[in-house]
């Protein structure tokens, strides 16, 4: 599934599913603006999110060894 990845000076604050959200999403934190010299810089970045599952905790099966005598 494609996300766009929103930053507000190098820290994500947000994700959304399509670019136009995440244009959207920045204009609102640039409305909440307040001095005109300390303006946060935006940033989107498009990817793939992937979940990756924890591998299983179960141990395998101990081998049986056969004595040799």
């Amino acid at each position: 599934m494609k996300r766009f990845y929103v930053f507000k000076d190098g820290t994500q604050v947000g994700s959304t599913a399509s670019k136009e959200q995440a244009i959207r999403m920045i204009r609102l934190y640039q409305e909440q603006e307040t001095h005109p010299f300390l303006k946060a810089e935006f940033s989107v970045i498009a990817g793939e999110e992937e979940f990756i599952s924890y591998p299983s905790r179960r141990k395998p099966p101990a081998k049986k060894r056969s004595a040799e005598r």
